[in-house]
């Protein structure tokens, strides 16, 4: 799976494609027929593409190629132009969608799409997806996957957006910004009623859990009421306004009269949000001795000392590695009290030095995170709450001869562990295992952090390899754009 800065799941998958931003996410469901279908979530990203003159203002047109294989033989295909709005303002394009409809007998799959630009046809990407598809009429619950949306509606007429007489339109990723405040959802339970009775009572719960520690979150929760059949939808929402920055599941469960747990389905995102809940923003703490005394579970301090690990240096590190192996409560507290008195000094107020310090924590665990590594201890963690939010972030997730990598661009930064100031730095990030999402620092003009001048031959596949160490660039290949992202991070 690819990864864009957020983590992707098991059951809805998405993907970022480099050239042309698309992304792509598929849901499996039952017809009610002799086979489920497959249905495709395409949504093309305006300012990808290129607009051309047309009568009232701009159009961009892509060609879209789909092909599904299982095994050695070819099922199905389509091929197709897809066209966007047209765009009064040349200034703004807008994003278009598309969605498509597979009927597929159970079984396993390969989907290959390949998306192009007609009015640039050099400029396309391909991607290909396994889909495992296991719906069956027995005695047994099924789910479809959750489909996350941007809105929707009654149907008026109906479409490729419509099920059950409304028109769902998709959202494409599993991370919500801080603009974006509702989580909107829509999913299918099958064979209740040969499993439950025919027009038996049961609920639908769903609500959040953070995914770390799998804590339900107290006051994001709901139930529908319904009676078996052999198709029940559900189609609710949240309001995440007031939901912390973190990494979430949405949880639906199917629960029968008795309360017992017939299915349950879980669907990942990630959440960056201002909103500190609980401890973090209760103004009644006056003091910063008033917050930690009030913190009693010995985890949450453990956590309170190890991120500080990026913004300290050597001694207070090795004074924080003994309080998270002794995590003895009060001299966890007191540590942190006199942490952050330390980094006041005379002037400021350390607790609202605390409050902002803790809310880039909660930023960093949510986008940059290595599998279960908290965000704070990865190389882009680290990275980020040491010398801050990069003023350009350039991510390149796929070009033809490089791995994954990033470029951060600093016009001017502090460091928060020797008090110096730096000008125009640049920290290069790879991530040489794709899949996991695990970006190492593998460059950078910061005195004091790793410095390669052959970097570019670390991003660079074999064939590209110098034995002259005296290289510091390797041949330019098509399709590789490294020296211009590293001289013009965007």
């Amino acid at each position: 799976m690819q990864r864009f800065f957020f983590i992707f799941f098991i059951f809805c998958y998405n993907f970022l494609f480099s050239n042309i931003t698309v992304y792509f996410n598929y849901g499996v469901f039952s017809s009610g027929g002799s086979k489920p279908f497959v249905e495709t979530y395409l949504t093309v990203s305006g300012n990808s593409v290129k607009f051309i003159p047309v009568k009232g203002g701009f159009q961009a047109s892509v060609n879209i190629s789909w092909k599904i294989v299982k095994g050695s033989e070819v099922v199905k295909t389509s091929n197709y132009n897809l066209l966007s709005p047209v765009a009064s303002d040349s200034l703004h394009f807008p994003s278009f969608i598309d969605n498509q409809r597979f009927a597929l007998a159970n079984g396993e799959y390969s989907l290959e799409l390949l998306v192009t630009d007609n009015a640039n046809p050099e400029k396309k990407s391909s991607h290909t997806e396994k889909i495992n598809i296991l719906i069956q009429r027995e005695r047994k619950i099924y789910n479809s996957d959750i489909q996350i949306l941007e809105s929707y509606q009654k149907a008026g007429n109906q479409s490729l957006l419509t099920k059950n007489g409304y028109d769902l339109v998709p959202y494409n990723i599993n991370y919500f910004p801080k603009n974006q405040n509702a989580l909107k959802f829509y999913t299918e339970t099958y064979n209740l009623d040969t499993v439950l009775g025919k027009s038996s009572k049961f609920v639908y719960s769903y609500y959040l859990e953070n995914s770390d520690n799998l804590k339900r979150h107290p006051d994001l929760s709901g139930f529908q009421k319904q009676s078996s059949a052999r198709s029940n939808p559900l189609l609710a929402q949240f309001d995440i306004t007031r939901l912390p920055s973190g990494n979430y599941n949405l949880v639906i469960e199917v629960k029968d009269s008795s309360n017992k747990i017939q299915s349950q389905k879980k669907w990942f995102f990630q959440r960056q949000s201002d909103y500190q809940a609980g401890l973090y923003a209760d103004n009644s703490y006056r003091t910063i001795e008033e917050f930690f005394n009030s913190v009693q579970d010995a985890d949450s301090l453990k956590q309170f000392v190890e991120c500080l690990w990026p913004v300290s240096g050597t001694k207070e590190r090795e004074w924080q590695q003994v309080q998270i192996q002794n995590k003895e409560p009060n001299l966890m507290r007191g540590y942190l009290v006199n942490y952050w008195k330390q980094q006041a000094g005379d002037t400021l107020d350390p607790l609202p030095l605390w409050y902002n310090y803790y809310k880039l924590v909660l930023e960093t665990n949510a986008l940059l995170k290595c599998g279960k590594q908290k965000g704070y201890y990865t190389d882009r963690g680290r990275v980020y709450l040491q010398y801050g939010k990069p003023d350009q972030r350039n991510q390149v997730n796929s070009e033809p001869t490089t791995y994954p990598y990033e470029i951060w661009h600093y016009y001017r930064v502090f460091d928060k562990t020797t008090g110096r100031f730096f000008s125009n730095k640049k920290f290069v990030f790879a991530n040489f295992a794709i899949a996991d999402d695990c970006y190492k620092l593998i460059h950078s003009d910061v005195r004091g952090e790793i410095y390669d001048e052959r970097w570019r031959f670390k991003l660079s596949n074999r064939s590209q390899q110098s034995s002259n160490i005296d290289d510091t660039h390797p041949v330019k290949t098509y399709g590789s754009n490294i020296e211009e992202n590293f001289n013009n991070p965007r």
